[in-house]
């Protein structure tokens, strides 16, 4: 990542503050921000923005999501439960034997500039948290923090620290360390065994930019029309925890759970076929032992990797169900009105706790394509429920969750089409 000048930290404030003018120490705001009633902030120091400025050139800042220095580290964090930590328990702070503080509390400006130049620079859109807080700065809302006798002008650190815009861990270390990824997880850790808060390190500005769920440009934007059909009450259910849950995990096996429901249908059908075109084949004959033994070969082989697999052959159910129930067309359209990149990005991109398995949506062979298709859904939904330790790739709670989030509209895509062609129209 390029260094970041005074210029670009001043841009990117201006995201959250209205600048009025440029003295030669000084920003002067456009509108005061109110620490309290009596108590407002109209200017403030470009020496404190150069400060930032050189610590944030000083760090390493390749995911956006952390800064880390030799003797120091800063991340950002998700909240996993409502209840919060900061709130509750104000900010902790703790010193070992080994000289390593931690503290967990409002960003430094060095990681709130960096926030900033990020949206700005990219063009991400923020989180609701995000334009509350620059509603309230713009607005000059206030934050409704009383003035004590003695106190000074606030710095701009102090005011955007208190705004809860983010939450961020802070490790400082006496002495140079590499491992401070590895310490702050197991502070997290420690944090979650003694009070049962649950934080994670983010892996990318977009956890708290507001990542999208998969939701179609334009759809319900005007009056939605009354139901012409009724649908499986099941997959309601199991499409409706999808659509709540905030786990990605969750999500997607939610609607995996809408192909699964009708896993043992399509292979028992398929069984069936099999046999029938056996039969039916003018080369088959009821008189030869040959024939009948290659019939009861078929059902047999079925029956015995159902016993062995403790059900039916899954990736070989889910194709297909998706070759019955998936128009590749109506799939790709709704691909490519949620985000036109995801079919390329399907093609040249597999999840990291995968196997390689590559989709070409675009392919003519539509059998091709939706072998392909089972198989990276098969493949991720594995990932998800199986932690074996061994040297098939696995799934990591959190870390993975962007990636993952990826798969999600694929995966609901399908669904959808799956939960309406078994619709009955009223």
């Amino acid at each position: 990542m390029s260094e970041i000048t005074r210029d670009d930290a001043i841009e990117a404030l201006k995201l959250l503050i209205n600048v009025d003018a440029l003295t030669e120490s000084q920003i002067i705001l456009a509108n005061p921000i109110f620490i309290s009633r009596d108590n407002s902030v109209s200017r403030i120091e470009l020496a404190e923005i150069d400060a930032a400025v050189a610590v944030l050139n000083k760090a390493k800042t390749e995911c956006n999501a952390y800064l880390l220095r030799e003797d120091g580290f800063e991340c950002l964090l998700v909240e996993n439960n409502i209840r919060s930590m900061v709130r509750d328990l104000g900010e902790i702070s703790s010193q070992g034997e080994n000289g390593i503080t931690y503290s967990i509390g409002g960003p430094s400006l060095a990681f709130i500039i960096n926030t900033l130049h990020v949206i700005r620079t990219e063009k991400r859109k923020p989180s609701s948290r995000f334009m509350h807080v620059r509603r309230r700065l713009r607005d000059s809302y206030g934050f409704s923090r009383p003035k004590e006798a003695g106190d000074s002008a606030p710095s701009l650190q102090d005011i955007l620290a208190n705004t809860e815009i983010v939450t961020t861990l802070k490790i400082r270390s006496a002495k140079p360390r590499a491992d401070f990824k590895e310490i702050a997880e197991s502070f997290l850790f420690e944090l979650a065994y003694n009070y049962d808060v649950s934080y994670i390190i983010a892996s990318d500005l977009g956890q708290v930019l507001g990542a999208r769920d998969a939701r179609r440009r334009g759809r319900a934007s005007g009056i939605m029309d009354a139901p012409r059909m009724v649908y499986n009450s099941d997959l309601i259910h199991h499409y409706q925890l999808a659509i709540s849950a905030d786990s990605p995990m969750l999500k997607y096996i939610s609607y995996y759970h809408i192909m699964e429901h009708f896993f043992e249908k399509v292979f028992n059908d398929d069984l069936v076929e099999q046999v029938r075109r056996k039969v039916a084949d003018p080369s088959f004959s009821l008189k030869r032992s040959k024939d009948v033994q290659g019939m009861i070969k078929i059902i047999t082989n079925s029956q015995r990797q159902v016993r062995d697999e403790g059900g039916v052959d899954e990736q070989r159910s889910l194709f297909l169900v998706l070759d019955r129930y998936i128009d590749i067309g109506r799939l790709v359209a709704d691909l490519n009105s949620y985000d036109p990149q995801l079919i390329d990005y399907y093609k040249a991109n597999s999840p990291s706790f995968s196997e390689n398995v590559l989709t070409d949506l675009g392919a003519t062979e539509g059998e091709r394509i939706k072998k392909a298709l089972a198989k990276r859904i098969y493949q991720t939904r594995n990932s998800l429920v199986h932690a074996k330790d061994g040297t098939r790739p696995k799934y990591f709670p959190f870390v993975n969750d962007l990636e993952l989030s990826r798969e999600i509209p694929l995966l609901r895509f399908c669904s959808e089409q799956v939960v309406i062609v078994h619709g009955k129209i009223i």
